[in-house]
């Protein structure tokens, strides 16, 4: 027979599930944040900077290398 909660100890139970949930929702919020500033890099800096400055397409990707290692993207080889 297994033993039954008190009162307190469901209430913590339900709380640290509480707890975890919250975590995974917040966690995922940053996640898809991130993604979005990956994306802010190519199409705000890099994509504009090519299109103003066609000569200069080595310091635009010296500035988009920049932009996504600020925001902890993943480096992606050029084409």
């Amino acid at each position: 027979m297994e033993p039954r909660l008190s009162k307190a100890g469901r209430r913590r139970a339900h709380l640290a599930a509480l707890a975890a949930a919250v975590f995974g929702f917040a966690a995922s919020l940053g996640a898809t944040a991130a993604v979005d500033r990956c994306q802010q890099c190519y199409t705000d800096l890099l994509l504009p900077c090519q299109a103003n400055t066609p000569n200069a397409t080595p310091s635009c990707w010296v500035q988009y290398r920049a932009c996504l290692t600020a925001n902890r993207c993943q480096i992606v080889i050029e084409p």
